[in-house]
């Protein structure tokens, strides 16, 4: 084809039909090679910056090139990246879900479903693949799918990952610590499916038992497990851990319903009831066990800030 060189065509062969003009200009074509290729029709324009050549099929697997050559801080993610892992359970859907930080002006796109976000680490991504496409990572898919799968399908799909040997329990634990939130679609799909993988453990790995062992291994003098209280409202609240000599105790919130907006409004009601007998709790969850002797020296700042506070009184 007239003005199309070798290393433009292995450059489209490569990336399933898909190239951005720097991609064929390194390739030894020039400026106005390329615009009259467009002018031509051989070449269409995608997203504003990526050229398709037309006698290429456009297939879902040549949109997500042209989608990750088109904005390089983004990845694939959702139910078409579960396809690419080769996972169960998929929905049939054509839609590809595209993630990328807020602040970016994407689309929107026909047959794209834009997945803004917050957070993205260097953990969310995998390297670019050599066709140009970047999926998400084995933990941030898991927890994306949250929003797209029904619990027993997220579970799963959870544990073909796991069984595949694409990410460890620890991995995506540490994923939904970051990420989970009652606002985030699929965050309590998520926390159900981590929750339920925990309760299998054996008995041993009680998260109070893990914790208390370690705080004690820190120099915490954790007297009591399981301290009642007899609330101002009438009720009673039972405290995981405690210290009543200084009113100080933990509560170890291992029921995903903890992590949302009812369970989180309810638990905050119960600490201000606490308050106001004199008592501090501190909360954490079975995503902040990921790293139990890391909690560990966490609390141990906060039970020496409260004893100041209570010898000071």
């Amino acid at each position: 084809m007239s003005g199309l060189t070798r290393g433009a065509l292995e450059a489209l062969a490569g990336h399933h039909g898909m190239a951005t003009r720097a991609m064929l200009r390194s390739n030894g074509m020039g400026r106005r090679a390329i615009d009259r290729l467009v002018d031509e029709d051989v070449f269409e324009v995608l997203h504003e910056r990526v050229l398709h050549i037309r006698s290429s099929k456009l297939t879902v697997t040549a949109r997500c090139a042209a989608l990750c050559l088109a904005y390089p801080q983004a990845f694939i993610t959702g139910p078409v990246a579960g396809r690419f892992f080769k996972l169960r359970r998929m929905p049939a859907t054509a839609s590809i879900h595209l993630a990328i930080a807020h602040g970016h002006h994407v689309g929107p796109f026909t047959g794209v479903t834009l997945r803004q976000t917050r957070k993205i680490d260097p953990t969310d991504v995998q390297a670019t693949r050599a066709d140009g496409i970047r999926l998400a990572s084995a933990a941030r898919l898991a927890f994306d799918l949250g929003a797209d799968l029904s619990p027993n399908d997220h579970a799963s799909v959870v544990e073909q990952l796991l069984h595949d040997g694409r990410c460890t329990h620890q991995q995506l634990l540490a994923t939904a610590r970051r990420l989970i939130h009652p606002q985030r679609p699929g965050s309590l799909v998520v926390a159900r499916t981590l929750h339920a993988r925990r309760d299998r453990r054996p008995v041993d790995s009680h998260p109070e038992l893990e914790l208390g062992e370690a705080l004690r291994a820190v120099g915490v003098p954790v007297e009591v497990v399981q301290h009642w209280l007899d609330l101002p409202n009438g009720s009673k609240a039972r405290l995981d851990i405690a210290i009543p000599a200084i009113k100080w105790g933990i509560e170890v919130d291992v029921h995903p319903d903890h992590l949302l907006l009812e369970g989180t409004t309810r638990d905050k009601a119960r600490d201000r009831q606490c308050h106001l007998i004199g008592w501090q709790v501190e909360r954490v969850t079975d995503l902040d066990l990921v790293d139990v002797p890391g909690l560990a020296v966490e609390l141990k700042s906060l039970y020496i800030a409260r004893l100041a506070v209570r010898q000071a009184a």
